[in-house]
Order: structure tokens, then sequence, then C-alpha cells
């Protein structure tokens, strides 16, 4: 990376966890605010979490993105990527550790919808990957996403498969309730349709997949939801990893207590599930959250 690819590049603050090894960058780019975490769960991994947008548009209920409309929503360039991506790595002195961990894990479950932004996040990719294979053992990424539109899944498995990247893939589902979901996530496209992409996914590029919910009491945590993820998930081959909620302050959702319950159904019709507490909860690198302080005031800027 020459020093002129980040020159755009501004730290803002860091901001570390007291509940875990999460770091939070904030970083100012092309003048908007970018947020990247860094996550290190003690098993062997530098995972840091990687924005592909300013901000999302997408408006799923849950994310506290979606309350401030006023966010200009734009793709961020490969530079942008790869050079917070070294920026991070460079500030940590990742590469000069002696106990230096074996994989990297560039997860673009940041700011915004990957799909929206394929081409970005698959050049960036492969740059990372690159540029970062002589110094772990393993480099890997991951994407979570809503499925915008089937034909971005399509694209997207295809980009995969040809450039042969360890790319894993995560459905942002948190319903098979078709209504429910729409009111969750009303920029999805239907359940079956997504999740028939994702098998597709599975199949052409040789990555796995896996299904993301958030438990929410009395919203998507009834006994008929656990029989209707079953029916949809049975005999294919993904995994679902249920989420800890994260309270969203304008919403009246809570954590649901029935994650036992829920993984107990789904393991007895031969679904493997995990439990999953996000990391970084109290500086806003949990799923949907972010240092919304910092994109108020880049705004009230303007």
């Amino acid at each position: 990376m020459k020093n002129e690819d980040i020159k755009v590049i501004r730290i803002v603050d860091i901001v570390k966890s007291q509940i875990d090894k999460t770091i939070k960058f904030v970083f100012e780019s092309e003048s908007q605010i970018v947020e990247l975490s860094y996550i290190n769960k003690d098993d062997g991994k530098d995972i840091i979490c990687v924005p592909t947008q300013t901000a999302c548009n997408m408006g799923c209920k849950f994310c506290f993105m979606s309350d401030i409309k006023k966010i200009p929503v734009r793709n961020l360039e490969i530079y942008e990527i790869c050079g917070l991506v070294e920026v991070v790595t460079r500030m940590l002195g990742l590469l000069e550790k002696e106990d230096r961990n074996s994989v990297l894990l560039i997860s673009y479950m940041g700011c915004g919808e990957p799909l929206l932004n394929i081409d970005n996040v698959i050049k960036s990719s492969y740059i990372i990957q690159e540029r970062m294979k002589n110094e772990y053992q393993t480099v890997r990424f991951a994407v979570a996403s809503i499925i915008p539109k089937l034909s971005l899944m399509e694209k997207f498995t295809e980009q995969v498969r040809q450039t042969g990247l360890k790319m894993k893939f995560h459905l942002s589902l948190h319903s098979a309730d078709p209504m429910v979901r729409k009111g969750l996530i009303p920029s999805a496209e239907p359940i079956e349709e997504s999740v028939d992409q994702m098998i597709k996914f599975v199949a052409l590029t040789d990555n796995s997949a896996e299904i993301h919910y958030a438990l929410i009491k009395d919203i998507n945590d009834r006994d008929i939801d656990a029989e209707m993820l079953v029916a949809l998930l049975k005999d294919r081959p993904v995994s679902v990893k249920f989420l800890a909620y994260n309270p969203k302050p304008s919403l009246d959702f809570k954590e649901s207590e029935r994650v036992e319950y829920f993984r107990r159904k789904l393991e007895e019709a031969g679904i493997k599930t995990e439990f999953y507490r996000p990391p970084g909860w109290d500086v806003g690198s949990s799923c949907g959250q972010f240092l919304m302080d910092y994109y108020l005031k880049y705004n009230k800027k303007e």
C-alpha cells in the first residue's frame, strides 16, 4: 500500500471494550465516518470486521442505522477497504507479534449491505489475500447479507467461484415466517428463494454457509417459528447461529429466553446450531450496532 493510497483516511478515535478484547476504530475517509472493529477471542484468529458502505438504506428494523435517514450512502472503494485494513494491522502491530495468530478473518459484517458493493468486496478480498498470505497460515473472508436481490447473489456466487476465495456466507434470516421477516427486514428477497441461492453458493464455491437468527421475545421466538425454521432448513447443508439480540433504544424489543428450546428443536431435526453473543457491545461492535454519536456529529457539521 503506497502512502498516497491512504492519505484520505484519518483516524478519529480508538475505543477499547471493557468486557472483551474488541477494539473499535473510527475513521474519516473522503469526509465520511467509517468504523472497523478488531476482535480477538483467543481462538487463534485475528478478526477485522469491515464496512462495505458508509451507511445503509436497507431499513432493517433492529439495526441502529435505520433510525437515521440523512447519512449519505456510498460504496467504499477498493483502496479504502484495503487501506483501512492495513492501517488497523499496522496500528495493532499484528504482523510484528512473535505470538502471531495463525488465521486472519476479514468479516464484511460492518456497516452496509455487501451485495450492493460486490465488485469492490471481491477485488479487495483478493488483494488482502495476496498481501497477507505470507503473514498468516490462513486468510479467510466472511460476508453477511440479507440478499436484497437474487441476481446479486448469483453474481456474488460466480465471482467467489472464479476467484477461489475462502468466503463463508451468512444469511441474515431472523424469521422463517414471511410476514414477520418482512416487518423486520423489508428490503430482503423472499425466504425460500434466498435459502435456495445460499445452497447454490455452497455447492458451486465449496464454501460453507450459515443462517443468522437473532431471537427476539414475542417476535420470532414462538413455537411456530421453530417449526417453520425446521421445515425450511431440514436436510439442507447449512447451520444456524442464534444471536443474542442487542437492544436498540428506539424499539421495545427484548432478548428471548428461548435459545435452548430452539436449539433443541433444530438439533433433533439434524440441523447444527450454536449460540453466539456478539463481542464488543459496549463499543458498538455487535450486530447492527454502531457508535452513532460519530455519525450524528458528522451530519451536524454538514
